[in-house]
C-alpha cells in the first residue's frame, strides 16, 4: 500500500501564507479596537440612556422579585425609599423628571446596600441594623445614589463585557449568555477606588445638604473596623475596600469645608418596632 504524502506546491504555501498575515492583521485590529473601546468607555457609554439601562436590567431583576428574595417589611421599604428620593431630588441628573430610584429593601442580616443598573438600589435589613440612626443610613444611602448619578453600574458593566468579549473571542469559548450569568454580572459588582471616593465625596455633600452637618458620615465605616470578621460584614468589605483611607478623606473634606459634626436623627419609633420583628 502506497502512502500518501501531500505536498504544497508554491501557490498553496503562498494561499497559507496569505491566510495567515490576514488572521494575525485581524487579531491584531481586534485587540486594538479593543483597547480604544475600553479607553474611551467612560465616554461612548454615558450615552446610553439610564432608561435604557432599566429596560436593559429589569427582566432580570423581575426575577429576583419573583424568587421572593427581596421580601422585607413594608415600613422599612417606605422609609428608606423616601430618604432615597428626597436625596437624589437634590441632585442634578441628567434624566427625565419623570424618571424615579427604584429601591428594594432586602430581609438579610447582611450589611450592606449596592447600586447596579437603570437607578435600581437594594439594601440590607442589616445596614439599617448596623447604623441605627438616619444621618449614618443616609450617608450610606446617598453613596449609592452618587453610584448612579456618576453612571458607575454603567460603567463597570459595560468594562468588564469588554473584557469577557475579548477573552471569549481570542479563547473561542463563547459568552455565556444564561440569565444566571448576565444577572451576577451586571447586578452584583465592585468599582474602582477612585469610583468609591468620589462617591463618598458625593454622598457626603448630600447629607451636609439634607441636615446642614455631617454626624454619621463615618459610621459605618467605624462599625467596619471594628468588627471586621463578622460574616455580615463580608460582602461589604469584598465590594468596599480601604475603610481606613476612605474615613480619612472623608474627614478631610470635612476639615476643608468648615462643615460640622452635630447629633444624628434616631430612627422613627415604627422603623426600629420593624427592626425588631
Amino acid at each position: 500500500m502506497t502512502e500518501y504524502v501531500h505536498r504544497i506546491d508554491a501557490d498553496e504555501h503562498a494561499r497559507i501564507a496569505r491566510f495567515l498575515r490576514a488572521f494575525a492583521i485581524g487579531v491584531v485590529l481586534f485587540v486594538l479596537l479593543m483597547i480604544a473601546l475600553f479607553v474611551t468607555a467612560d465616554r461612548w457609554l454615558r450615552l446610553i440612556s439610564i432608561e435604557s439601562e432599566r429596560r436593559f436590567i429589569e427582566p432580570y431583576v423581575s426575577l429576583l422579585v419573583e424568587s421572593e428574595w427581596i421580601d422585607s417589611d413594608p415600613v422599612l421599604q417606605s422609609y428608606v425609599n423616601d430618604i432615597v428620593q428626597e436625596i437624589n431630588a437634590g441632585l442634578d441628573n441628567n434624566w427625565d423628571d419623570d424618571f424615579e430610584l427604584r429601591v428594594y429593601v432586602i430581609d438579610s442580616d447582611l450589611i450592606n446596600a449596592f447600586a447596579t443598573l437603570g437607578g435600581y438600589i437594594f439594601v440590607f435589613d442589616g445596614l439599617l441594623e448596623a447604623v441605627d440612626d438616619e444621618n449614618s443610613l443616609a450617608m450610606a444611602l446617598g453613596h449609592e445614589v452618587a453610584h448612579v448619578h456618576h453612571r458607575d453600574p454603567l460603567l463597570g458593566t459595560g468594562r468588564g463585557m469588554l473584557i469577557q468579549l475579548a477573552i471569549s473571542a481570542l479563547s473561542g469559548n463563547g459568552m455565556d449568555p444564561t440569565a444566571a450569568n448576565v444577572s451576577s454580572e451586571v447586578i452584583l459588582m465592585s468599582y474602582s477606588r477612585e469610583q468609591e471616593l468620589a462617591a463618598d465625596e458625593l454622598a457626603l455633600q448630600l447629607l451636609h445638604k439634607r441636615y446642614g452637618h455631617v454626624g454619621g458620615a463615618t459610621r459605618l465605616f467605624d462599625i467596619i473596623n471594628d468588627d471586621a470578621e463578622s460574616s455580615e460584614l463580608e460582602e461589604f468589605l469584598s465590594t468596599h475596600p480601604d475603610t481606613d483611607a476612605r474615613i480619612e478623606r472623608l474627614q478631610a473634606l470635612t476639615a476643608e469645608n468648615g462643615w460640622t459634626i452635630s447629633q444624628s436623627v434616631p430612627y422613627p419609633d415604627e422603623v426600629r418596632s420593624a427592626l425588631q420583628d
